[in-house]
């Protein structure tokens, strides 16, 4: 998928305000067609029930440690937790931008959640809050990706 990017810009005579550098929306879709098998609980492919499983197998406290960081991670993808953002009293986690997205636009048309997603592109703009769906999925992508080369080199040395 193509480059992202946000940013968030003030000038005195303008005020605050939110860009956003987008890939093409056919890209957007792909991308969470194939993310959606480790995203959607129903999957057994999903991230969380997979570092589940994982858990009940790792032997050391170490490993069920790391697999503990990496469910919290995977909770707080949204700009790799680096900026902490509230809105209206309520956490902007990537676990929230993601539910809205998927079930607001892409997968679902739950009314609830297309009110809130209309607020949160009110907020900022219908590119940024994209943009933020976008960062949280390559923040999670990037989580998966740490796991399965995990597996994949245990896998080599026992040869599974």
């Amino acid at each position: 998928m193509s480059h992202i990017q946000g940013r968030v810009r003030y000038e005195a005579e303008k005020g605050r305000w939110f860009e956003a550098s987008l890939p093409p929306e056919e890209q957007v879709a792909e991308f969470l067609m194939a993310f959606r098998f480790f995203y959607l609980e129903k999957e057994p492919t999903n991230f969380l029930k997979i570092l589940s499983i994982l858990g009940k197998h790792a032997a050391q406290a170490e490993g069920r440690k790391f697999l503990k960081t990496m469910k919290d991670k995977w909770h707080q993808a949204l700009f790799g937790n680096a900026v902490g953002m509230k809105i209206n009293n309520k956490q902007m986690t990537a676990s929230l931008v993601m539910d809205l997205w998927f079930n607001a636009h892409y997968f679902h048309s739950d009314e609830s959640k297309e009110i809130e997603l209309e607020k949160l592109k009110k907020i900022f703009t219908q590119d940024f809050a994209k943009f933020m769906l976008l960062n949280a999925l390559y923040e999670s992508a990037k989580l998966i990706a740490v796991i399965y080369k995990g597996l994949y080199e245990l896998c080599e040395r026992r040869t599974c």
